[in-house]
């Protein structure tokens, strides 16, 4: 996703300023004269990395709109440009602006120069980020996808995979949430050595703790020698524990120990033992509402929820089901001996409308199956299970899933510029006249739900 500067000023001067500075630089300038307009922007579009901002716009609440900005996006770089007295600079800056130039056009120097400053820091993070996914895309545990809530997933894991922090992954079932944390792992100094995967669901307790912090011998019924646990096979390693929401209260409190001392002890043992291993922590329920019913401690809560990735649903990218399918394709046909296999475009466009409960893991079982099952290298949608001839839309609020308000927006905003665009032909201002909205704002958002719209569009890539 190519980064973009915002800049919210009305002088035409300053603004041809801005763009002559861009130059050279892998950067696209965004402009806007409103600053309501502004801050849905930068809420809106994720690649913006900078905002510059007449001075003017914020009277008389400053404080409130530079938080505003800069809270929910502690990263983006605020410029803000005017005429103010010594003390008013200082309170902004106080207030979270990084930098305050004065006008007017004598300026332009000190202009160019701090703006480089910033496009030449955005540069070098950009070339570490390409750098950072060349490394993961040569890794076994990928994250595929190019959909606007996988990139943002890529960028943090680039961000934490060096940290030695906690983490916790979020989730719905088969959204593949191991694979973020090998991800994770095979990106981290730690990576050399060992990762171990734990599912928490479903295991006694006693049994859960021998798995992890080891028994003596003859600790209780059936230890007939001492065992190590994962605490300490990891030695400075990552272990991953899964579903860590299904855990019982007493379990809970022996983790907390090993999170907060790094300290444990064997079952039916005497000896502290001591683990530097990394922990990463998945779980696909709520563990607020858990804490607020008393089956989640609430200390072991804010200790695993150091750093929170979210791994989004496959219905939250829908976009990604072309890549996805043909990397299941190339897996499952050399699995199968079945190579040149193909999915006509009517059984990708049928896959894309289904509601996908089970997420990437149900796609990948569906694909898997059909392979398996076809003997024709063009499968069609008959070669389809059954329950996914039905031609199911996605219903926001239907009965049988009701999305969460965000993801139905998401989901109604795409699908509403899909078909805006199919019925003018592709063609962005006639479409931009019927939506009643400016045609950059389309733009935007063609490119937010990665359409293209630079070419009449063909009725394939739009249809639903």
């Amino acid at each position: 996703m190519k980064s973009s500067v915002l800049i919210v000023e009305p002088d035409d001067s300053i603004l041809k300023l801005a763009r002559k500075s861009l130059n050279g630089y892998d950067c696209e300038l965004v402009a806007v004269d409103d600053l309501s307009h502004g801050v849905h922007l930068l809420n809106d579009l994720k690649s913006i990395k900078g905002i510059i901002l007449d001075y003017d716009f914020l009277k008389p609440t400053i404080k409130e709109v530079i938080e505003e900005i800069k809270i929910p996006n502690e990263e983006i770089f605020v410029i803000l440009i005017g005429r103010a007295t010594t003390d008013q600079v200082i309170q902004c800056i106080k207030y979270g602006a990084d930098e305050f130039i004065e006008r007017p056009t004598d300026s332009i120097e000190t202009f160019k120069r701090t703006l480089h400053a910033y496009l030449e820091k955005i540069q070098e993070k950009g070339n570490q980020c390409r750098r950072f996914m060349e490394q993961a895309s040569r890794l076994q545990f990928q994250l595929i996808g190019k959909s606007k809530a996988i990139a943002e997933l890529k960028n943090s894991i680039y961000k934490v995979a060096p940290l030695d922090s906690t983490i916790l992954i979020l989730g719905e079932t088969g959204t593949g949430k191991e694979v973020v944390a090998r991800l994770i792992h095979s990106l981290s100094p730690q990576k050399n050595e060992n990762f171990i995967a734990v599912h928490c669901g479903g295991i006694p307790d006693t049994l859960l703790e021998s798995t992890l912090f080891g028994h003596e011998k003859g600790s209780f019924t059936g230890a007939y020698r001492t065992h190590k646990g994962y605490f300490e096979s990891a030695e400075n390693g990552t272990i991953f524990l899964d579903e860590i929401g299904d855990t019982s209260p007493s379990f809970q409190v022996k983790l907390l120990r090993v999170l907060q001392e790094k300290e444990f002890r064997r079952i039916g043992g005497s000896e502290m033992m001591t683990s530097n291993a990394r922990v990463i922590a998945a779980t696909n329920r709520n563990l607020k509402e858990l804490v607020k019913k008393g089956t989640f401690r609430e200390d072991l809560f804010y200790r695993l929820n150091v750093i929170t990735l979210r791994v989004a649903s496959l219905r939250e990218r829908i976009e990604d089901i072309d890549l996805l399918v043909q990397h299941f394709i190339n897996l499952y046909s050399k699995k199968h001996n079945h190579l040149g296999v193909y999915l006509k475009p009517q059984t990708i466009e049928i896959l894309k409308r289904q509601p996908w409960k089970g997420n990437v893991r149900e796609l990948e079982n569906v694909i898997e199956r059909m392979i398996a099952l076809s003997e024709s290298d063009w499968i069609g949608p008959s070669e389809l299970p059954t329950e996914y001839l039905q031609n199911r839309q996605i219903d926001p609020i239907g009965s049988d899933h009701v999305l969460p308000y965000a993801e139905a927006k998401n989901s109604f905003e795409r699908e509403y510029v899909r078909r805006l665009l199919l019925r003018v032909g592709g063609n962005v201002s006639q479409a931009a006249k019927i939506a009643r909205m400016p045609r950059q704002n389309l733009h935007l958002k063609i490119k937010k739900h990665g359409l293209q719209a630079r070419r009449p569009m063909r009725c394939s890539q739009l249809i639903p």
